[in-house]
């Protein structure tokens, strides 16, 4: 198919795009375009951007980057929201990659008319302007308010999904050159939550938020820690550093100080032997200083971190005996 230059030069386009250009309606029924909905089309002779193009996965939903940008071009009052803004923030979704529902999901001011997309869901909340951002030139919310609305949603966001994705919004990434700052703060998600009033999910919210917790690098580390807690051993110290000044000193993924152990939570990236290697040097730099180290693996997750609290457990007992071998 030769390529058509009287065409809006994307690959995805709005009826309003070909007006725009001075061209008859008529022009999107000719078969070089295809229809997608009800005043958006794409162009037959030019390839749809991919997630993996823009440095995302692909989401849950299977709606292309260029529909959604398509999309917010002929719904100004439209915003990319909830799952589909978790998505683009890079928030973690919960166990196993479960979602509500398999469709991008947009919010609209209340009063609007309905959008009528296919594979779109539609939300009617308050949207305050504060509460709008920008990613990979897509209207989108915020990150705060991307968890609020998670919050609202339930199944399967429980509340352990939810402190997750409260604790990857607040750590402080890792990057070879120190860490960076926050997407946002605690702080930031209550004033968020200010001017929206009563709302579902509310109580999940405040509920979960007083449990996020800056220091855990992955929800792994953030369920480990709820998990500790619950089993009544109280709050570990996260990403604790035994020698500041050291600029390759390691981190503790989770210490706990009266007993003298650090936890350290190996994903698949610790199969390889360079790693095992890493880990070894790291667990003696740990004896060295007194601490045990205890390694967490995906097999504890599944026995419910049974084996990881009784281990805490019987060397609190040890400490607090005397007996520290």
């Amino acid at each position: 198919m030769s390529f058509a230059p009287d065409l809006p030069l994307v690959p995805v386009f709005t009826t309003r795009d070909v007006l725009e250009r001075g061209l008859p309606p008529s022009r999107v029924r000719r078969s070089d375009v295809l229809r997608l909905a009800r005043g958006i089309h794409r162009r037959r002779d030019m390839p749809l951007r991919t997630w993996e193009s823009a440095g995302l996965p692909p989401p849950h939903h299977g709606v292309g980057l260029d529909l959604l940008t398509a999309l917010l071009r002929s719904r100004p009052d439209a915003v990319l929201s909830h799952e589909t803004a978790a998505h683009l923030h890079g928030l973690p979704l919960p166990p196993g990659g479960a979602t509500r529902r398999a469709a991008a999901e947009i919010t609209l001011h209340r009063g609007t008319a309905r959008a009528r997309i296919p594979g779109v869901m539609e939300h009617r909340r308050p949207l305050p302007a504060g509460h709008v951002t920008s990613v990979l030139g897509l209207r989108v919310t915020t990150p705060e308010r991307t968890w609020l609305d998670l919050c609202s949603i339930g199944h399967p966001w429980d509340e352990a999904s939810l402190v997750s994705a409260g604790d990857h919004l607040v750590r402080h990434p890792w990057s070879p050159r120190g860490r960076r700052p926050p997407v946002t703060t605690v702080t930031a998600v209550h004033e968020a939550m200010r001017p929206l009033g009563r709302f579902v999910g509310r109580p999940r919210a405040t509920a979960a938020l007083e449990r996020v917790r800056v220091g855990a690098d992955s929800p792994q580390e953030t369920r480990l820690r709820l998990a500790l807690v619950e089993a009544g051993l109280g709050e570990p110290t996260l990403q604790h550093v035994f020698d500041p000044g050291r600029r390759d000193a390691p981190e503790a993924d989770l210490w706990f100080e009266d007993c003298r152990i650090v936890l350290q939570y190996d994903g698949e990236v610790h199969r390889s032997a360079e790693q095992h290697a890493r880990d070894a040097r790291r667990d003696q730099y740990y004896a060295e200083r007194g601490q045990m180290t205890l390694h967490v693996t995906g097999r504890d997750v599944g026995e419910g971190y049974a084996r990881v609290i009784e281990a805490v457990l019987r060397r609190r007992a040890q400490v607090s005996n005397g007996w520290d071998a």
